[in-house]
């Protein structure tokens, strides 16, 4: 075995850790987000919140693990209401966010509000690209060439 240094094992250590610590967030916020959907909030939140958390945890654990992202692929493949529904909510929750963030932050100035916007602007395009990045095309294709080869055997 060849001689590592313990510089070598402290960062491999330390990649090791945040990927894990990413993937428990995102599972976190999945899991979370989709035992509020359901549920109806005491408070008046100005966008649902439950879909929210669980479109983030989505959109996290698709950036960070392919197997994941292949899965939602593979759903969204075999039910197309569901992508439909999946696309639908994405872009509205993707609204509501955008609306909310301009409207607290409209005459706002201070940490807060540029956290706030700073959050509301950036939150969007992850779920965008989520949605984009899940997208069934690559089943859909491998479906249409099976079922070429199957009728070129027949």
């Amino acid at each position: 075995m060849a001689w590592r240094s313990p510089l070598l094992f402290a960062v491999e250590r330390k990649l090791f850790m945040k990927k894990f610590l990413i993937l428990a967030g995102g599972w976190f916020m999945t899991v979370v987000g989709a035992i509020l959907t359901p549920i109806p909030m005491p408070l008046p939140f100005p966008f649902p919140i439950g879909i929210t958390m669980l479109l983030v945890g989505c959109a996290v654990l698709t950036t960070h693990s392919k197997a994941f992202r292949r899965g939602i692929q593979y759903v969204r493949h075999r039910n197309g209401w569901l992508s439909r529904g999946l696309e639908w909510v994405a872009r509205h929750t993707s609204e509501l966010i955008e609306k909310f963030t301009h409207r607290f932050t409209h005459q706002r100035d201070g940490w807060l509000a540029r956290k706030i916007k700073s959050i509301g602007t950036r939150l969007p395009v992850i779920v965008r690209t989520m949605v984009h990045r899940t997208a069934p095309h690559g089943h859909a294709r491998r479906a249409r060439m099976r079922s070429r080869n199957a009728g070129d055997a027949a």
